[in-house]
């Protein structure tokens, strides 16, 4: 079979067309763009959180005697290590459970409340509810 193929058709440049194009394809790119940037703010954030919670616990399963002092010493540490990251964590947003005898295990459980910068438009499309709630929890065994 031999298709021929008309050398006389020609294309015509349509004056805006590629005005139209990006104006069609410029909200949608500007979407992915920004949701790439939250869910990288949110990874972010959730590594931070476990780090903190990380040297929360490790300091606390070494010197269990800070549940004495109420945790100071370990909501300062945990403070600490999210600001080195440019996170702040309130003391209320930590949480101890299963301090502290020797040989049983205790978590520290760090929570923060992420604002996306899509938030508004998620909420009016029904995905989310309000900021994204991120919870860290890190357990170790009391020495």
């Amino acid at each position: 079979m031999i298709f021929k193929i008309n050398k006389h058709i020609s294309y015509k440049y349509i004056p805006g067309q590629a005005l139209v194009e990006i104006a069609i394809l410029l909200p949608i790119l500007l979407l992915l763009i920004i949701g790439a940037m939250d869910f990288g703010r949110l990874f972010i954030t959730k590594i931070v959180l476990t780090n903190a919670a990380r040297e929360g616990v490790n300091y606390l399963s070494t010197n269990p005697t800070d549940k004495a002092a109420g945790y100071s010493a370990t909501i300062s540490l945990i403070q600490a290590e999210a600001q080195n990251q440019g996170i702040t964590i309130a003391a209320g947003d930590i949480i101890f459970s299963g301090c502290c005898s020797q040989g049983n295990a205790v978590e520290v459980k760090i929570s923060k409340n992420a604002k996306l910068a899509l938030g508004n438009v998620l909420q009016r499309m029904g995905l989310t509810g309000g900021p994204i709630k991120i919870t860290s929890a890190v357990q170790m065994v009391v020495q």
